[in-house]
């Protein structure tokens, strides 16, 4: 079926023009594989063009008559750039316009050893003004590119009956795929039994699918080169009934240990959390002690957190002491929702009050991460070798 019968078979349909209110965001990303989801103000269909770079409408692929729309795409390699077209009819007419457009990298296998990606959260709690400072300091790595970024939670912002699902970083996601943690704002206002899963289901889950294991969007973890990004769902601390409980024995503990059992092959092991291990009055001692226990058998490297502080890095730590053995602690966000009291210098490394993002460049054995406000200053380095 041609491209122009398909244009003029809706149209005869006299379908009301539609416009992108969820702007296009890449999902579901690998070395072979990625989705293009977005989301228009009316039923309708459209067309998703991509190619290798820069030949962005070599394939067109037609979708179904819906809002929010997820067309999953196959046959990229590893580690090169592509692109695509988000084409939609325009009312009345047999023609169509380009409604939104990006480009990408897909992830690398584990026969690259060397990538980059930025690490973020609370974008939600920024104004207008910082969210738009820090897409634009992101874009600064653009010679960089960067493969993806990690967001630390509370990403989206629910107002007036309008869900923005990727607050504050809508112009990132069209050509970076974003891999988050949810945070409180992710389950809503209502905490009791079944509102929040509700809520999560309807305005967060749709437009996260870019996972084959664990409980997405709770937890869940994907490769990239030789590295293994593992990512939990603790919002059962902040007294959240429908969050999966992370306790010892519960089914995201045995999930994450298996997930950690079958990592020794990796080079590099991140967890991502929202709410912090250190500092943090929300964990209970024994429960923070039977992450920490998978986290030192297992040999995790770098946990990336949300919580209070903006930017914190903590030495390695074992058990809240300072141990060559144990593990670093990097705090992202800073937000007054989370219990956090003032963290002592024998284990911590630095602690800033400005707000920004890490920039972080994995290369075999070494680690380089920089930490720049929403103004592009460096403000922190870090470089760490196995």
């Amino acid at each position: 079926m041609s491209f122009v019968f398909l244009s003029i078979l809706f149209s005869i349909l006299n379908l009301n023009s539609a416009r992108i209110i969820v702007p296009s965001y890449i999902d579901n990303l690998s070395d072979s594989e990625f989705s293009i989801g977005y989301e228009t103000d009316v039923n309708s269909y459209g067309w998703v063009g991509w190619g290798d770079f820069p030949k962005c409408d070599r394939y067109i692929t037609p979708t179904s008559i819906k809002k929010n729309q997820k067309i999953n795409l196959y046959g990229i390699k590893s580690g090169k750039k592509y692109c695509y077209t988000v084409f939609l009819p325009l009312d009345n007419s047999t023609y169509s316009y380009v409604a939104s457009s990006g480009v990408f990298l897909s992830l690398y296998d584990d026969t690259v050893s060397s990538y980059s990606f930025i690490v973020t959260g609370n974008t939600v709690f920024n104004t207008e003004d910082e969210n738009l400072k820090l897409s634009s300091a992101s874009f600064s790595l653009i010679y960089e590119e960067p493969l993806f970024l990690i967001h630390t939670g509370n990403i989206l912002k629910y107002e007036n009956d309008i869900n923005t699902p990727f607050y504050g970083i809508e112009n990132i996601v069209k050509s970076k795929p974003i891999f988050s943690v949810p945070g409180p704002k992710e389950y809503g206002e209502k905490k009791e039994k079944g509102e929040g899963y509700k809520f999560l289901q309807k305005n967060y889950s749709p437009y996260r699918a870019f996972s084959r294991n664990g409980a997405v969007p709770h937890y869940y973890y994907i490769d990239v080169s030789e590295s293994r990004f593992i990512f939990l769902d603790d919002n059962n601390l902040n007294d959240i009934k429908d969050a999966p409980s992370i306790k010892r024995g519960t089914k995201q503990w045995l999930w994450l240990e298996n997930t950690l059992k079958y990592s020794k092959d990796k080079k590099w092991i991140f967890v991502v959390t929202n709410h912090p291990l250190y500092p943090s009055y929300a964990w209970d001692e024994a429960d923070r002690n039977s992450l920490e226990e998978l986290f030192i058998k297992y040999k995790v490297d770098i946990v990336f957190q949300n919580g209070g502080d903006f930017f914190l890095r903590t030495k390695k730590l074992k058990y809240g002491q300072y141990d060559e053995n144990g593990v670093y602690y990097m705090t992202i966000g800073g937000a007054n929702i989370y219990q956090t009291y003032p963290i002592e210098d024998e284990i911590s490394d630095i602690k800033l009050n400005i707000k920004g993002f890490l920039y972080i460049k994995v290369n075999n054995l070494n680690i380089d991460m920089i930490y720049y406000d929403y103004m592009f200053n460096q403000l922190d380095r870090f470089v760490y070798s196995k």
